[in-house]
């Protein structure tokens, strides 16, 4: 996972915050924060089933 699609999910789930929040914490443009956290999430589904994890 990118570094920068690691702090967006940090600054959006782990800190509990909408994206506007989290973009205004980062200085970034809502958009970005909202595609980064999109493909954050959609890299870490793939890992989990690279894994073996499968979705229920």
């Amino acid at each position: 996972m990118a570094p920068a699609h690691r702090q967006a999910i940090q600054a959006t789930v782990s800190a509990d915050r909408a994206t506007q929040q989290a973009a205004e914490a980062l200085g970034d443009p809502q958009g970005t924060v909202k595609s980064r956290v999109y493909y954050a999430l959609r890299s870490l589904k793939s890992a989990l089933e690279a894994g073996g994890v499968r979705p229920s």
